[in-house]
């Protein structure tokens, strides 16, 4: 009997686990600005517990490979002022794109 409790209470957390993972890698594959709101509302023990890096790697990976040309944008400068567009410069001059997190 006690066998049995323990095999649907790990049972129960593997599930609970899984489900809580499923989630968190949704929430991931959300704009920024929404992942934002959501992980603004998840506790922090739950980073550690579930594969953040893991599953941020996979949600956030892109399509694009090195030497890829880089996808058009158009963005608002930072004064707001006027917007930039990517084919616009690298018409005339050449251009180099650094991404990288400052969170």
């Amino acid at each position: 009997m006690m066998r049995k409790r323990i095999g649907i209470l790990f049972v129960s957390l593997f599930g609970l686990y899984a489900v809580l993972t499923a989630g968190l890698y949704y929430a991931m594959s959300q704009p920024p600005e929404r992942f934002g709101a959501i992980a603004a509302h998840i506790p922090m023990p739950a980073f550690m517990i579930l594969p953040f890096r893991p599953l941020w790697m996979s949600a956030r990976a892109g399509s694009l490979a090195v030497g890829d040309a880089a996808p058009d944008f158009d963005l608002p400068t930072v004064d707001h002022q006027s917007r930039v567009k990517l084919s616009a410069i690298s018409a005339t001059r050449p251009v180099v794109l650094v991404f990288g997190s400052y969170t």
